[in-house]
């Protein structure tokens, strides 16, 4: 049984295709002119009454932003509209896969896929920056593939549009992970901030890691102050000997010493391109087919439940309830004590603090890691979770035995943990998200539900996997 509307001005209601942030994206149908449609809906209902209006002014901003470009590498927009308690779009129904699901299964890209990839996205922004519009919020999951290889810019929500800015009072618009320094800080942005996202997308596919990853506050220093990684010392296939300048550009803390251009960003990458393979001056997208794409391999887990279970103790001290969470990420991705806590410590904000984590002796723990090295666990665990998440108690979910633990009380350390880590996703909504789910929720798993829900499709799993939950 759904409530959902069985039409939406003139268009007919046909199915779910996804939930965004704040509302359903439907799957609709014009019958004037007998075609597909997508629909993408805002429920007022869900918004703080003191945001509603700007919310809403954000999601016409997306309207009259994309409405204004006609490009095969961008999302077209029909029609905005409002009927009682919901505004919604009307536009292009696309028949593709967010590039965020071929990171969360771990596909690999040729160097001159990528590059056929790149070259599509920068097409689109030269095309919106010569007609005054700035994306803002340029990341994998507003970036959709078709079967044919064709790129598809989606998303301009919060978008500017020629000298008007949108903004919310005290907030910073977009995805941190993906926010030049600029927008990190709040100062103004031009058409060159979404050129450093683009950099950071392209370095995401290129190597599987973000070049900045941690907590909000962990983001905004490294987004500002620290070197990525050059990606030719972590990429898994053969690199252009001037990828790594290449990056050093378009990752540059500086607006002025970025590419200028979406077109000179271009030119770059067709070089480097050249350079790896002479013959590869017009490269074609080799077709990408999601469904053949294997999830990563299941691994073995060598964790000891002592190490992270101390672990998570002591990175309590610092992040509260959150530590759990970013023990079991951590040590999903290394299997060395010195490692595992050189990479909490980017989640605590203090530097003499920070500092002071990383310089305990950790004695307990190294003895532990030698006494149980080589010891392998007798099951095996899906990719991204660590030993603690089978031996953890499941509180408020059904157990082994079949019987249901009690739930864990709903605490405020959590909501505010979680809106946290939301905001990754959401960016400056999840607090407001975080605290109407947490006025429903009776225990801690159905308050991870209901934010979660929040969250676009293509990066709910990963949310979840991070909250040590299955997007059931």
């Amino acid at each position: 049984m759904t409530d959902h509307p069985a039409k939406l001005g003139k268009y007919e209601i046909k199915g779910v295709l996804g939930k965004g942030a704040m509302g359903i994206v439907y799957q609709g149908y014009d019958p004037h002119i007998q075609r597909t449609v997508a629909i993408k809906t805002v429920r007022k209902d869900l918004l703080d009454e003191e945001l509603t209006s700007q919310f809403l002014a954000r999601f016409k901003n997306e309207a009259r932003a994309a409405g204004r470009l006609h490009h095969p590498n961008i999302v077209g927009i029909y029609e905005y509209g409002e009927e009682d308690a919901v505004a919604f779009i009307a536009m292009e129904y696309v028949n593709g896969v967010g590039l965020r699901e071929y990171l969360e299964r771990k596909a690999h890209f040729e160097f001159g896929q990528l590059v056929n990839i790149m070259v599509q996205l920068l097409q689109a922004l030269e095309f919106a920056h010569e007609n005054g519009v700035v994306h803002r919020d340029i990341k994998p999951a507003n970036l959709i593939m078709t079967a044919t290889g064709q790129l598809k810019v989606a998303d301009f929500g919060i978008a500017r549009i020629d000298t008007s800015e949108l903004t919310m009072d005290g907030t910073v618009l977009g995805t941190p992970a993906y926010m030049s320094p600029e927008q990190c800080v709040g100062r103004p942005s031009d058409h060159r901030s979404d050129l450093f996202s683009t950099g950071v997308v392209f370095y995401e596919l290129l190597t599987g890691e973000k070049p900045f990853v941690g907590s909000v506050e962990a983001l905004t220093h490294q987004i500002c102050q620290v070197e990525p990684r050059p990606p030719s010392t972590i990429a898994m296939l053969p690199l252009p000997p001037a990828i790594d300048s290449l990056f050093a550009k378009a990752l540059a803390k500086s607006p002025d010493a970025r590419f200028q251009h979406a077109r000179d960003f271009r030119l770059a990458l067709g070089e480097a391109l050249v350079s790896a393979d002479p013959n590869a001056a017009s490269p074609e997208m080799t077709l990408l087919n999601l469904p053949t794409v294997p999830p990563p391999p299941l691994t073995e887990n060598t964790w000891d439940d002592v190490i992270l279970t101390t672990a998570e103790k002591e990175l309590a001290r610092y992040v509260g309830p959150l530590a759990k969470l970013l023990v079991r990420k951590a040590a999903a991705r290394t299997h060395d004590v010195a490692e595992l806590y050189t990479m909490l410590a980017t989640n605590i904000g203090d530097p003499q603090e920070r500092r002071r984590f990383i310089a305990e002796p950790h004695a307990a723990l190294a003895a532990a890691s030698t006494s149980h090295a080589g010891a392998k666990s007798g099951g095996r665990t899906s990719p991204g979770a660590s030993h603690a998440d089978r031996s953890a108690p499941d509180h408020g979910r059904t157990t082994h035995s079949g019987k249901t633990a009690a739930l864990r009380p709903l605490e405020q350390a959590f909501v505010d943990a979680t809106a946290s880590r939301l905001a990754v996703y959401l960016g400056p909504i999840a607090k407001v998200v975080a605290k109407k789910a947490a006025q429903q929720a009776k225990g801690e798993d159905e308050f991870v539900q209901i934010v979660a829900g929040y969250i676009g499709t293509q990066d709910r799993r990963a949310f979840l996997r991070e909250m040590g939950q299955s997007d059931d």
